[in-house]
């Protein structure tokens, strides 16, 4: 009987190592467009984004909202049995890529994704890495360090004044030092993804399969963001970091970090949820990444 289990056991795990062995479908290509370098001014680092929505921005099927600074594209697939959300994101000036809190730090407060969203005027917003959650890293919002406690068990993210990705991993006090001293914002959750163009190792990590969130830099103001579902979702396995780590590289970027996941996973964009199959779910989280536009209100 032990020996029928376990030929049964290894069978399963076969099966299982197949699905996930899946190769990546055909991603989604970026259309690049073009701003007028100084057409409009930078937005103030603090406080919401100035600037109301404008709802004529978005195309007729939602997947799509351009004006003359900012353009996001949204593409909807699958990837390793699982669906995925792909956003490409292009901003004329780097003050337009902004966080937000649920409350201002250090305040533990959290808020639904959407309800932060809509009180910054944001078009599209994904959740952040809940700094509040823990007490380490080194934590940096819209310009001012609010958090400065270096811990090499995490990997960071740091975005400068222009707009660029620099990584640290992991995070020691030398690679922080060596940061440029301009930074705009950072994050502390990770792991890195992608450094340089290159896949970074993370085979030291236990491979689990979830509701998974990464943003990723490939160009100069051009940033990708990927979500997946996870396994709670109708047919959907989840993603291991390995996995998101393999399209982010496919996509191109310079450089990708993965972002709070489970059911802190949450896309926004145009008023509603892009991932997940019941448009309710994701929990209270304590910050957000969103994107702005810097074209005055009318």
């Amino acid at each position: 009987m032990k020996k029928i289990v376990s030929a049964l056991l290894a069978i399963a795990i076969l099966l299982m190592g197949c699905a996930f062995a899946e190769s990546l479908p055909e991603l989604p290509a970026i259309e690049k467009v073009v701003f007028e370098k100084g057409a409009y001014e930078p937005l103030p680092l603090k406080g919401s984004a100035p600037y109301a929505i404008n709802e004529s921005a978005f195309d007729a099927d939602a997947l799509r909202y351009h004006d003359d600074t900012l353009d996001i594209q949204v593409h909807k697939l699958r990837a390793f049995d699982t669906p995925l959300f792909i956003a490409y994101v292009q901003i004329a000036d780097a003050t337009q890529f902004r966080t937000e809190q649920a409350r201002k730090y250090p305040s533990e407060a959290t808020a639904r994704v959407p309800v932060i969203a809509k009180k910054v005027n944001a078009p599209f917003a994904v959740n952040a890495d809940w700094f509040i959650f823990h007490n380490a890293g080194v934590v940096y919002r819209k310009g001012e360090l609010l958090r400065n406690r270096v811990n090499s068990e995490y990997d960071g993210l740091f975005v400068d004044m222009n707009g660029d990705f620099h990584i640290l991993a992991p995070l020691t006090d030398e690679g922080v030092a060596a940061l440029p001293a301009d930074i705009l914002h950072s994050f502390c959750f990770g792991p890195a993804l992608v450094v340089d163009g290159q896949i970074w190792d993370n085979s030291d990590r236990e491979v689990t399969y979830k509701q998974r969130m990464a943003i990723g830099q490939l160009d100069e103001l051009t940033y990708v963001l990927v979500c997946s579902d996870g396994p709670e979702e109708k047919n959907s396995i989840g993603l291991s970091i390995p996995q998101m780590a393999e399209i982010m590289h496919a996509l191109g970027v310079r450089h990708a970090y993965n972002l709070d996941g489970g059911q802190s996973t949450y896309m926004y964009f145009n008023g509603a949820k892009v991932n997940g199959q019941k448009a309710g779910k994701g929990r209270a989280v304590g910050d957000i990444i969103y994107f702005a536009s810097a074209v005055p209100a009318e």
